[in-house]
């Protein structure tokens, strides 16, 4: 618009600027308020003013609806009614306006979905305008001519005023699975006084977890009322099951099947219904309603509302019927949406017989398994046992069958503390009855803790989808039985050396094969650990490996006949004496060989009638310490010998040293006796001793006790002329070894029996 040159301004404004609706069609003005416009929203939208954008998008929009742009208008209109502060803030008289700006351009531009959503939220008793009596919202769609396809609105609570709301309470904090679980649909009507009753052709309960969906379908002769008082009705409804369902579904439903039920869903303005339902639930964990949609189905539209925030859905009151009308009282949960379902509590009864809190490494255990039905009907039972600990140690649990076939599976969540699973179906077992099953297992051969699982896996026949366990759990340690100490002496062989220069020729024409040889004896002291007495049935030690074509023979010494045992009591001991021969294979060779062996013990509880008893004798292998034998290092060997039956004196004692040389060398070995108050001696107090290779010599002394009842100590001092070194005297069976003196002259302890008084 133009204004005259001398036109002043400065008491009145421009006639655009005063009016702006009062300006003509010419596109010239048109433009021209557009782009003032324009530049109003862009400055108020940099200064952060929202309220100010908002009414400027809005008069915006009415000046394109004047020029009757309507998708230009459309496009302002709807992010301000949709996401304007006049909504959130609760301004209604603005929003009417906008509300009704917005359904008569959705009518222009033909967008049913947007005139069924804005006629809905205008029904809202919230508005201070009053719609016509009798308004039906069935027919708010009649003018809008022939429409290309049935038109779908979807309604969120959570971004809309709406004049239905609906809740969902739990009659109980907490549920059990297959046990019924009370709860309550709550829906109020919040429609204009002036509008038509609205019918809702069904209402869909959506849930997480646990439970299926629940389809409240509209039936005027559906389930009775339970109570009645003016617009608040309750009702009973019985659910049955759906086994899919027979409409597409919604972005918020499942295309699983429901839960049916059926109730009169008419409601009028200010009608309050509360529906009643019974649920059973299937499966444990947390159960929340993740939605309520209604829904209103008609021959021009369908229309759904949708209820999806914990805020909007929680329900504080639970409606009940009493004799005076309906009473309320809280919900279960706090009116939470969410409630926890425990498994169902188990009734079948789990028995392990005489289950041990301590066994023993290495033995073989059979137990047997009780199971009783004590549910109120027949189930179907499978059991689960399982050794929880280190996967290395633990045993395997093995389920005897009647095809005397273990039943066992690898457990799909098998880890480092998880050994193995073994499984075995019983199938049906009736009412009241009791089912006995026998299962073994073998302990490691390390000690170890483990807990020892044992479930019951079952279902009630009447009741299939309904999964029920029964769990014991026992604490098990795994202890070793026996505990070995073992000493090792050398002894003298009796078998003769052959002749180093003549090496086929031994005395009294005997043949002599392989290499040099050493007789070892081991003393094999067995302590028990055990809490109950065990029977030995036998101890063997068995050679694991020695150096290349060392031969090792080993005898078992002990007086008992195989055929009979050993009853060892708790931290008692068992001694075993066993002779070990090691032969090098070739008389050159004279490298050291090392002897690995191993002590086996096959033992058995005492008790044998107990019901958890082992099966069959157990084996405990252990270790030895490894024996190094120094084939090509020569030796001095002291050995007593008994007194002779001729001798005046009987406690005269031989002593005998043999002197071993096993080298290729000729040594010469000086020889002293160091006298002693607790014993006298006769023998050669000094002298030499020459060996050429591979020979031995005895030096044989005869000791006289001092003293009675306690160890004296004979000191012989071999000094090795030629290498200028003094050679350790070893102890042979019956003697000990003697502490040195610090010139490695060591002695050998020998035993003095006290004497015995004539009679």
């Amino acid at each position: 618009m133009s204004l005259p040159p001398l036109y002043d301004t400065f008491l009145i404004r421009e006639p655009l600027r005063d009016d702006p609706f009062a300006v003509t069609h010419n596109p010239s003005d048109i433009n021209t308020l557009i782009d003032v416009y324009s530049k109003s929203i862009s400055h108020f939208t940099n200064r952060s003013r929202e309220r100010a954008v908002e009414r400027l998008h809005y008069e915006l929009a009415l000046l394109y609806v004047r020029e009757q742009k309507w998708k230009k208008a459309l496009r302002l209109l709807l992010p301000v009614y949709e996401a304007s502060a006049w909504r959130r803030e609760g301004w209604w008289n603005l929003l009417e306006l906008l509300r009704h700006q917005v359904r008569d351009v959705a009518r222009a531009c033909g967008d049913a979905e947007l005139v069924l959503r804005a006629e809905w939220e205008g029904m809202c008793d919230c508005f201070p305008s009053k719609l016509e009596n009798g308004y039906n919202f069935s027919r708010c769609l009649d003018g809008m001519g022939n429409l290309s396809s049935k038109p779908k609105a979807v309604v969120k609570a959570e971004e809309s005023v709406s004049c239905l709301s609906t809740t969902f309470g739990f009659g109980s904090s907490q549920g059990n699975v297959g046990e019924l679980l009370p709860a309550q649909l709550v829906v109020v009507s919040h429609a204009q006084t002036s509008t038509a009753p609205f019918v809702l052709s069904h209402i869909l309960i959506s849930f997480s977890n646990g439970l299926k969906d629940i389809k409240v379908e509209h039936q005027l002769q559906g389930d009775p009322l339970l109570s009645t008082s003016g617009n608040f009705h309750v009702f009973n409804v019985a659910l049955r099951t759906e086994t899919a369902s027979t409409e597409p579904s919604s972005p918020t439903t499942s295309s699983l099947g429901h839960l049916l039920g059926s109730c009169d869903l008419t409601f009028s303005p200010g009608t309050t219904k509360a529906i009643s339902l019974d649920l059973i639930p299937k499966d444990a964990g947390i159960v929340r309603v993740s939605s309520i949609t209604s829904t209103i189905k008609t021959d021009s539209f369908t229309l759904d509302h949708v209820v999806s925030e914990a805020v909007y859905l929680r329900q504080e009151d639970i409606w009940l019927e009493s004799t005076k009308g309906a009473s309320r009282r809280a919900a279960g949960n706090d009116g939470s949406n969410e409630i926890r379902i425990h498994p169902k509590p188990p009734k079948v009864q789990i028995e392990l017989s005489a289950l041990r809190k301590e066994y023993l490494t290495d033995e073989n255990v059979k137990i047997d398994v009780e199971i009783t039905n004590e549910e109120d009907d027949d189930t179907d039972i499978t059991l689960e046992a399982r050794f929880l600990g280190q996967a290395d140690l633990v045993p395997v649990w093995t389920w005897i069958t009647d095809e005397a076939s273990p039943s066992s599976s690898e457990d799909p969540l098998s880890n480092e503390r998880i050994k193995t699973l073994s499984r075995i179906t019983l199938g049906r077992i009736l009412q009241s009855e009791s089912h006995r099953v026998s299962a073994t297992f073998t302990a490691k051969a390390l000690p170890t803790e483990a807990v020892l699982e044992v479930k019951a896996l079952y279902h009630i026949l009447r009741e299939p989808d309904t999964p029920i366990s029964k769990v014991i759990i026992h604490d098990v340690i795994f202890e070793r039985p026996f505990e070995a100490n073992f000493d090792f002496q050398p002894c003298v062989d009796t078998k003769p050396w052959p002749s180093y220069f003549y090496p086929s020729e031994v005395g009294d024409d005997e043949d002599f094969t392989g290499g040099l040889r050493q007789v070892w004896h081991s003393n094999a002291r067995l302590t028990s650990f055990a809490t109950e007495p065990l029977i030995i049935e036998d101890i063997t030690m068995k050679v694991l490996d020695t150096h290349e074509g060392t031969t090792c023979e080993i005898t078992n010494l002990s007086t008992t006949p195989s055929s009979e045992t050993t009853t060892i009591a708790p931290n008692d001991f068992h001694e075993t004496h066993f002779q070990i021969v090691a032969q090098e294979p070739d008389l050159d060779d004279r490298r050291p060989a090392t002897i690995q062996s191993q002590l086996q013990v096959r033992w058995r509880r005492k008790n044998t009638d107990a019901p958890a008893a082992a099966a069959a004798a157990a084996t405990t292998i252990l270790p030895t310490p490894d024996l190094l034998i120094p084939f090509g290092e020569p030796r001095v060997l002291a050995s007593a010998g008994p007194p002779h039956p001729d001798n005046p004196q009987p406690l005269i004692i031989p002593l005998s040293y043999t002197l071993e040389n096993p080298s290729t060398h000729v040594l010469n070995f000086d020889l002293s006796m160091e006298t002693s108050e607790d014993f006298a001696f006769s023998g050669p107090k000094t002298t030499t001793v020459t060996l050429v290779p591979v020979t031995r010599k005895t030096v044989r002394y005869n000791i006289l006790p001092l003293v009675r009842g306690r160890w004296i100590v004979p000191r012989l001092r071999v000094l090795d002329t030629g290498f200028r070194q003094v050679l350790k005297v070893r102890a042979t069976g019956g003697l000990r070894d003697g502490d040195g003196d610090g010139d490695g002259a060591g002695g050998v302890g020998l035993w003095v029996d006290v004497e015995e008084e004539e009679e």
